[in-house]
């Protein structure tokens, strides 16, 4: 599925907002003393805002030869 998202709209800006809120609050709750089963489910979430929010991110250049 192909599709274009401005990121230089207010609509993106407030979603970059509340997805760079929300990771703190999880990178903090990260910190505490959680079992296995619980962090890593934090982490879970926790890479997915991040994926979220490099979307705005331009690709890395590639060097010659890589495909």
């Amino acid at each position: 599925m192909a599709f274009e998202i401005d990121f230089r709209s207010d609509t993106w800006r407030a979603l970059e907002d509340l997805a760079t809120n929300k990771l703190e609050g999880l990178r903090r709750k990260n910190d505490g003393q959680l079992d296995e089963l619980k962090t890593a489910h934090l982490r879970g979430r926790i890479a997915e805002l991040k994926d979220l929010l490099t979307l705005a991110q331009p690709a890395p250049a590639q060097e010659a030869g890589e495909y």
